[in-house]
């Protein structure tokens, strides 16, 4: 976990954010955001924490203008990893590429690794979305991110699969039986396409009338599969 001593959470930035509206409203207007350097040197003239809940603002309004502001002006790491936690928290699959951007150099390759390490068990498909893109960011030559990526990415196909299986008090093991949005097919998880990263998960399609295997292989995206009723897993 994160060491927030002396920084408010993102609740409290927003709860300050959502008192003090009419201040936020008046000190970034339509002129500022086609002027950023007045903006940023506004922003000088502020305390830090007073610069990151003006950015948390920003954010809301416009992500690449707030990322930029919060690589140009705050120098606490601390603010950071919250903004960090903040990306993986509500930025879509394309889009905390552009986090990872601004973020990860202020972060250092190791201490993002670690802050979606300690994600990954409460926070697993924002984790993937971000894990997708890290191989762009790994630092060339650098064994040890290397070998900190790969094993992410091992804990996080180890844990989305096993979101495709329950387990009874009896101890039966159950597989959970998942309908393809798009087509409606019936299926069951087969694993992840080698190099994927977990973009992309292979299923094996099964027989609507008694979910038996029908033998076809497809792979589909996590977010067009929902999971169903589990059913006694034999094989």
């Amino acid at each position: 976990m994160i060491d927030t001593k002396g920084i408010k959470s993102d609740d409290q930035c927003y709860q300050i954010l959502i008192g003090t509206k009419n201040m936020v409203s008046r000190f970034i207007t339509d002129k500022d955001f086609e002027d950023h350097k007045a903006l940023q040197r506004r922003l000088m003239s502020l305390p830090e924490e007073a610069q990151f809940n003006e950015i948390n603002a920003i954010l809301n309004r416009d992500s690449l203008i707030g990322l930029k502001l919060a690589n140009a002006v705050l120098k606490n790491k601390k603010y950071f990893e919250i903004l960090l936690e903040r990306g993986v928290g509500q930025a879509n699959a394309s889009e905390i590429e552009l986090w990872l951007k601004y973020l990860l150099p202020r972060l250092g390759f190791r201490r993002v690794m670690a802050i979606l390490s300690d994600k990954l068990s409460e926070q697993p498909q924002e984790v993937r979305k971000a894990s997708y893109w890290l191989p762009k960011f790994l630092p060339k030559g650098n064994e040890q991110a290397a070998k900190l990526l790969k094993e992410l990415l091992n804990k996080e196909k180890q844990m989305l699969g096993g979101e495709y299986k329950a387990a009874r008090t009896s101890g039966q093991v159950y597989k959970l039986i998942l309908r393809i949005k798009s087509t409606g097919e019936y299926a069951v998880f087969g694993g992840y396409q080698l190099g994927s990263h977990g973009s992309k998960i292979i299923v094996e399609i099964l027989n609507p009338e008694d979910l038996y295997p029908t033998g076809g292989l497809r792979e589909v995206s996590p977010g067009d599969i929902e999971i169903l009723d589990p059913q006694p897993y034999n094989d």
